[in-house]
């Protein structure tokens, strides 16, 4: 099952959620126009971002998608608690594959929450693999992903440990407020309740962090298959700047721009990578060298002491010289392999004047002095290529 048809039928189901919403009244334009962009720069489905930014809350989430795309409707906590039976019916490699956990067993019938519960060809796949009837359960994707990371050792970036927090104590005020009023049933439920495998009481998932975002492992980037010769280097450049903008034109997602921008850099300065910036922290994001000492998602640089990094991010300006010795900087160093004394560029990348993202650049100084007006060029075409993503987006979903 290729990505491309998993990226489809989220954009789907993406534009049917915000339709959804609009019409329901649980959004207005602007807040929804305020998901759409903060999905298209961080990644992650719309309804993560929707309670990244305290729009709506998990559980409310779950019974939107459970009757909005006409699934049995489960509370997101109680996917913490399968015990091990069902657990063993889907084999490690293919719940982090498929991104899916088994919730119930009636008969051949296998109830499994999934993360494209609309994707008919995965689940005629997994019920190939599986032997059973495989019944989709909507489920908001955070949600999936801890419960992900509890039974099978997932391994996501920490993007949403902060998020992780803020369920935990509204789950607790809301399990306050339904314990005074001894019940909150959704009176307005169609579709009958599933009862988990066991009576156990929800596990307290504090001590699991959330995990958001889609993860993904540094892609291979597709290579240029165009066999000419050029007799002029000058014509050859030309032409791998204009494939890189009509790459960052055509980006389906943000990772298209990753991969677009990485695959054009890594000929000249094999050690680079794009970082995100999220309030107080430098994240991985996609970096040239597949495999580090970490995975570079797991990479994380406090911007709480003093770096090259929180120099950039402070100063919304490039940084070009040699690496300052410190703490925070080994961490990226000890990715490349590479030690002091190191010259790098740091590039902030903006969209809509807020920084999102950084492009980081080892090599020869002369050689990054050479290319940075082609750096700067780039920053401007990747800001441009984020409006339009947005764009598209805000269209397609409005």
């Amino acid at each position: 099952m290729s990505s491309t048809n998993y990226q489809s039928v989220s954009n789907s189901t993406q534009r049917r959620l915000g339709e959804y919403l609009q019409t329901a009244g649980l959004l207005n334009s602007e807040q929804l126009d305020e998901a759409i962009e903060y999905q298209c720069i961080y990644g992650g489905k719309l309804g993560t971002s929707l309670i990244e930014l305290g729009l709506i809350e998990e559980n409310q989430l779950a019974k939107i998608l459970s009757e909005q795309l006409g699934h049995h409707y489960i509370k997101p906590e109680l996917l913490m608690t399968v015990p091990s039976s069902l657990l063993k019916l889907i084999p490690r490699k293919t719940a982090l594959k498929y991104q899916v956990i088994p919730y119930h067993k009636d008969g051949k019938r296998l109830y499994v929450a999934m993360n494209e519960p609309k994707n008919l060809t995965l689940i005629d796949e997994l019920s190939f693999q599986l032997d059973h009837i495989i019944i989709p359960l909507a489920i908001p994707e955070i949600r999936l992903i801890l419960a992900l990371q509890k039974h099978y050792n997932m391994m996501p970036p920490p993007r949403y440990e902060t998020l992780a927090g803020q369920i935990n104590r509204r789950n607790l005020a809301a399990e306050r407020i339904s314990s005074k009023k001894n019940s909150n049933k959704d009176k307005q439920q169609k579709l009958p309740v599933i009862e988990p495998e066991t009576e156990t009481p929800a596990a307290d998932v504090s001590t699991w962090p959330l995990l958001g975002g889609t993860p993904f492992a540094a892609a291979e980037e597709e290579e240029d298959q165009d066999s000419y010769f050029y007799d002029q280097p000058a014509q050859k450049e030309v032409k791998n700047r204009t494939s890189l903008f009509q790459k960052l034109a055509n980006a389906q997602d943000r990772d298209d721009i990753a991969r677009a921008i990485i695959a054009h850099l890594k000929t000249d300065f094999p050690k680079c990578a794009l970082m995100m910036v999220r309030k107080e922290t430098v994240n991985g994001w996609l970096a040239t060298v597949e495999k580090g000492k970490q995975p570079f998602e797991q990479i994380v640089i406090s911007l709480q002491e003093q770096s090259v990094f929180n120099l950039v991010t402070t100063n919304h300006a490039h940084y070009l010289g040699p690496m300052i010795d410190s703490p925070q900087t080994h961490a990226i160093l000890d990715f490349f392999a590479t030690q002091l004394p190191q010259d790098v560029l740091i590039m902030p990348l903006t969209v809509q004047n807020k920084l999102v993202c950084i492009l980081y650049i080892q090599g020869d100084y002369a050689d990054l002095e050479q290319h940075l007006t082609e750096f700067r060029n780039i920053a401007d075409k990747v800001e441009l290529s984020f409006k339009l993503l947005i764009l598209k987006n805000k269209i397609l979903t409005l």
